[in-house]
């Protein structure tokens, strides 16, 4: 099978492709990324030559559509930020809306186009507060609205929508809150957070991986669903779990601001199961305490 991942490099794309490459010696995983944290110090074995290029330039997905005429595309690539994060608003447009942009008129180019297009989206989608979530589901959108809207499209779309991802990977590029305090902690940072009285839901990486292999495998109708556990943890409970397990004697500081609109973030599974088969596995304590200690080991 063959695989394009579009941001392949980054953190969640490098364990998925080294997942695939696993999963069997038939499938073809070409990675797309621009690299900005640099190159890894090794790839995946069995690995295409990557390739590098913006997602936001057309012609550099274009090319590399037209030279590897994937079968399934699995589109990470985007700029993340905080989604309560304020700035950044064109690199957010740019990236997450025209780059999606660029991916779906690609592929309507080609004379064979892909089977199925799967979106990394976010579950900030559903209440968006700020540019990430409204960048994001402007492009589910576009996503939906294109390859169900234009007869004989022929890309069935399978749109992921994942809560914060937390865990280990090369690189170690998260925005995850949980990465976040484990490595502010561990330094001995002070830490200033808002909203900690709001639920959050967090998705180990190797769920998220996962999650991702059984939409490849799905040959049901398009959907757009939830990833995540459904279970609920506020952020002064994380915050003080963490602060426990990394002996953490720094300043922390729990604030509420309306002007940082931080909100419940809690996804609803039932779906997922019912069309993928998909539930969490990972532990989330089990996971959070090998997450310190392998950073513990990187940092200390």
């Amino acid at each position: 099978m063959r695989i394009l991942i579009t941001g392949g490099a980054g953190f969640l794309g490098n364990a998925l492709s080294t997942a695939l490459l696993k999963q069997s010696r038939k499938n073809k995983i070409l990675i797309f990324d621009s690299y900005t944290h640099g190159f890894p110090k090794k790839f995946p074995k069995r690995l295409e030559a990557p390739i590098i290029g913006k997602i936001q330039n057309y012609y550099d997905i274009y090319r590399t559509l037209d030279r590897f005429m994937p079968e399934i595309i699995i589109h990470l690539a985007a700029h993340n930020t905080r989604p309560e994060a304020i700035g950044q608003l064109r690199k957010c447009a740019e990236v997450n809306y025209l780059g999606t942009a660029n991916l779906l008129e690609g592929c309507l180019m080609l004379k064979e186009r892909p089977k199925k297009l799967i979106f990394a989206s976010s579950e900030s989608v559903v209440e968006p507060v700020r540019n990430f979530g409204i960048s994001k589901r402007a492009a589910e959108d576009l996503i939906v609205t294109t390859l169900l809207g234009i007869p004989g499209a022929g890309i069935s779309p399978k749109i992921l929508r994942f809560p914060e991802i937390y865990g280990h990977s090369v690189p170690y590029t998260s925005n995850c809150l949980v990465n976040f305090l484990v490595d502010n902690m561990l330094v001995g940072s002070d830490i200033a957070l808002y909203g900690t009285d709001r639920l959050r839901d967090y998705v180990h990486i190797s769920d998220a991986v996962r999650a991702c292999e059984l939409a490849i495998q799905d040959e049901g109708p398009s959907l757009q669903v939830d990833i995540g556990s459904g279970k609920r943890i506020t952020i002064k409970t994380l915050a003080n779990k963490i602060k426990k397990l990394t002996g953490y004697t720094g300043k922390l500081k729990f604030l509420d601001n309306e002007l940082v609109p931080v909100r419940n973030s809690v996804v609803n599974p039932k779906l997922a199961k019912l069309t993928l088969g998909f539930e969490c596995s990972a532990d989330f304590d089990t996971e959070l305490e090998t997450l310190v200690t392998k950073r513990k080991k990187e940092l200390l």
